[in-house]
């Protein structure tokens, strides 16, 4: 896994400490990627123009994907991980997403949870996903470190419980969840299909997506 060279110095392009945030699960097909997308999309809007880089550090890249189908609509940056190496993003932006490469362990759960500002842990609702993140979250407990984890309920659907009680048996063994969590929208995959943030998309359903995004993002810096 590539290792980033982190600093904790202030952005020389925005003369502000900015945020460093890791996006990171132990399963796939959790909304990862699009979690990761979207921090950035809120960051971008929150900060400005040219604040926020996505860094995508999984080998299937899924979100360098999603930036070459919009051909530069996204409204922030998106490079791989030995381009952020070679430019040094955290001196270049003010913000810096870290989409990586699925179930961390080791070394590199280590050094994930030094170097960035806070994990963010998508997981859907199922009780395989959640006993999951169970794993997860004794990994990251038993390593210490400075950075905070937070576990984000995704693919929700209106229709089922399931979301209320996977949050009620995370809660209950100690695992922090944020209080807000992402439904289960179309928009999304569009959103994807198209390289484009969801509020980009036309329809209830893609302004609904980006609010459920917003509220995370207040979560994240408030």
């Amino acid at each position: 896994m590539w290792q980033w060279e982190i600093g904790r110095a202030m952005s020389a392009a925005h003369g502000r400490l900015g945020m460093i945030l890791t996006v990171t699960s132990h399963k796939g097909g959790v909304a990862k990627t699009t979690t990761a997308m979207h921090l950035g999309a809120y960051l971008e809007r929150r900060d400005g123009e040219g604040s926020t880089v996505v860094v995508d550090a999984d080998l299937n890249g899924s979100a360098l994907g999603w930036a070459r189908r919009g051909r530069g609509q996204l409204g922030f940056s998106v490079v791989s991980s030995r381009e952020a190496q070679e430019r040094g993003v955290v001196r270049e932006f003010a913000n810096v997403v870290v989409d990586t490469q699925g179930r961390p362990r080791g070394e590199g759960l280590r050094r994930l949870v030094a170097q960035c500002d806070m994990l963010v842990v998508p997981t859907t609702p199922e009780a395989g996903s959640t006993e999951t993140i169970m794993l997860m979250a004794r990994d990251i407990e038993e390593l210490g470190g400075p950075a905070e984890y937070r576990v984000l309920l995704t693919m929700v659907k209106w229709y089922n419980r399931r979301a209320a009680q996977a949050r009620r048996s995370l809660e209950k063994r100690g695992v922090p969840l944020f209080s807000s969590e992402i439904r289960d929208r179309a928009a999304f995959a569009t959103a994807e299909l198209r390289g484009l943030p969801v509020y980009e998309i036309k329809g209830k359903g893609a302004r609904d997506g980006w609010a459920d995004y917003e509220a995370v993002g207040s979560e994240v810096t408030g």
